[in-house]
């Protein structure tokens, strides 16, 4: 199959673009969205597919069961959940709803995570979402003609997105794993991997070792990473555990499908990030210092390349993010 734009029929943000990646492997690669959507990897196996995470909103799974019955008439038997964060997982009830006999798979850290913090953020969701709904409101309402086309799509999607976030039905992981778990199929290995702290506690890496793909979550994305719930100090260490493994083909959280190229790049911004807020903070520097010392040492190798989705995900505002994070933990 090649690539092929595929939405819902609503119109709404649930925008993929379903590319080849090796025999049987897919990745559907979200299209930017007011509310993101990740990326999913599909794997067609001799007696079914595997899905690897499920996106914000039941909504977006839909339209990937919607290609995938285009695609095969075989079950997913297997989704996969790489870490706890809302827009990864739920969308799971979807597949058990259309697939009664799949399993929802992910190791021990992101399932714990999932009940503790992830049930709760979908309550903090339902919470703070009609505050942004009626800002957007006033915002179109007084907006010029060229602003209120963008507000007011917006506040339609935000509004569809509150009216699925009230009626989520959460499908937690059946299976849960520790370090490794490994599936054996006629024609292909799965290796299922824990490697240590990065974007959470928990991401699973998903290992083909036959194809030479590994697909990582958030681990890895295309721009700038979210490491609000990260592990700065130990991210590069995990990203090197991951270079130890035999693959040519990076199916990310976010962005486009990658190669070692962008491995060796977004391992050197962490580490760089790391190690130059902690000379800073040596220093008795003060955050904002840091902040504009940090800044100016790294643009020069890093503003460009990960300023590829440009407004949609500035480097510059996710680097003060960065820094902050780090900040309050090597400080």
């Amino acid at each position: 199959m090649d690539c092929c734009a595929h939405e819902g029929p609503d119109g709404g943000d649930a925008r993929f673009d379903v590319k080849k990646v090796a025999d049987g492997v897919w990745v559907a690669v979200a299209a930017p969205a007011y509310k993101v959507n990740c990326n999913t990897a599909i794997i067609e196996n001799d007696d079914g597919v595997m899905v690897v995470d499920t996106h914000s909103k039941p909504s977006a799974a839909r339209v990937i069961v919607e290609r995938l019955r285009q695609m095969t008439s075989k079950p997913v038997r297997y989704v996969v959940n790489t870490h706890f964060h809302w827009d990864h997982w739920h969308g799971n009830e979807v597949y058990p709803a259309a697939y009664p006999n799949a399993e929802i798979v992910t190791n021990q850290i992101t399932r714990e995570a999932m009940v503790k913090k992830g049930l709760k953020r979908i309550q903090d969701h339902v919470r703070t979402v009609p505050a942004e709904v009626a800002k957007l409101r006033a915002e179109a309402a007084a907006a010029t003609t060229a602003q209120r086309e963008k507000l007011t799509a917006d506040l339609r999607l935000a509004e569809a997105y509150l009216a699925e976030v009230k009626a989520l039905k959460p499908a937690l992981p059946t299976i849960a794993f520790e370090q490794t778990m490994k599936l054996y199929r006629r024609d292909r290995e799965i290796h299922l991997l824990h490697l240590g702290r990065a974007h959470t506690e928990g991401d699973v890496f998903v290992y083909l070792p036959k194809e030479k793909v590994v697909i990582t979550g958030d681990a890895m994305i295309g721009w700038t990473p979210y490491m609000g719930d990260g592990y700065p100090e130990d991210w590069a260490g995990t990203l090197d555990r991951l270079a130890q493994l035999d693959f040519t083909h990076i199916i990310m959280g976010h962005g486009e499908v990658a190669g070692r190229d962008w491995l060796r790049t977004f391992r050197g911004y962490v580490s760089d990030m790391v190690e130059a807020v902690r000379r800073e903070v040596a220093t008795g520097a003060t955050l904002d210092e840091v902040k504009q010392r940090v800044t100016a040492a790294l643009a020069p190798t890093y503003e460009k390349p990960f300023s590829l989705y440009g407004e949609y995900r500035p480097w510059r505002a996710g680097l003060a993010a960065n820094i902050e994070r780090t900040f309050g933990m090597v400080s």
